[in-house]
């Protein structure tokens, strides 16, 4: 992963052991991740029990359809009156060379940044968690072919899963509620899955377990809430819960 002499790779060749990856499939241009799963957010909101480790290193994919998005045309990629999301080191790395899926996507044109990947410093400035920064890998793909073509080829490990506004993106939807994921948590280690609950089956995640034979059929997973948010204190799109992921 990474160029040669890229900061990626200097990351990665510089990390002791595997780095902790939290994945954010159809993250659009949100980086709330990045504040909620930060020790900061865990001080002040202490969850009901011990959750794991914070990750090293966040993986966002999303097609991202949107023709007309401004997302990363500036470094400053979003602020307000209690926080500040800046690009501190962007840099291209190589085509990810995936399709797209018409039973997926809307919007099978996709955008100029789709099938391209980046990596991101981000810095956000917070009025109540300070100033925080994250290594950020922004692949612009299909959620579910991502996993299918890179995730499981290269044996990852994923400690952190994001399920909010699954398939929202940046206006451009989907036909999959992201439900597969459940399937999946085993697979890729994962120990805490974070959810808006929108857990119903739709046709793309029916043709996700098609299409990917590596999607287990059935969850043998079980989830453990240890803190629940507000709606709007996310997405406005449901409660979001941290789950400790546990076998069954």
């Amino acid at each position: 992963m990474g160029i040669k002499g890229g900061k990626l790779k200097k990351l990665i060749d510089d990390f002791k052991g595997e780095p902790r990856i939290a994945w954010y499939p159809s993250a659009g241009e949100d980086f709330r991740a990045l504040l909620y799963l930060h020790p900061n957010f865990s001080q002040l909101h202490p969850a009901s029990e011990q959750e794991p480790q914070p990750p090293d290193l966040f993986l966002f994919t999303d097609y991202f359809p949107g023709r007309n998005s401004t997302f990363m045309d500036n470094r400053t990629i979003y602020s307000d009156s209690r926080t500040t999301v800046h690009i501190d080191h962007i840099e291209e790395l190589p085509r990810l060379n995936l399709p797209l899926h018409n039973e997926l996507v809307h919007f099978l044109e996709g955008s100029t940044a789709t099938d391209r990947a980046v990596f991101l410093k981000i810095r956000i400035d917070s009025d109540k968690l300070g100033s925080i920064s994250y290594p950020v890998v922004y692949a612009f793909a299909e959620n579910e072919t991502f996993y299918c073509n890179k995730l499981v080829p290269n044996k990852a490990t994923i400690s952190h899963i994001i399920h909010v506004r699954y398939g929202g993106g940046c206006g451009g939807g989907g036909n999959a509620s992201g439900v597969w994921l459940l399937n999946v948590l085993k697979k890729l280690n994962c120990e805490l899955f974070i959810t808006d609950g929108k857990h119903d089956w739709q046709s793309g995640d029916n043709f996700a377990l098609e299409f990917c034979s590596s999607i287990p059929r059935q969850s043998n997973s079980r989830l453990s809430p240890i803190r629940t948010i507000h709606s709007e204190g996310w997405s406005g799109h449901g409660d979001v819960s941290w789950n400790i992921v546990r076998p069954v």
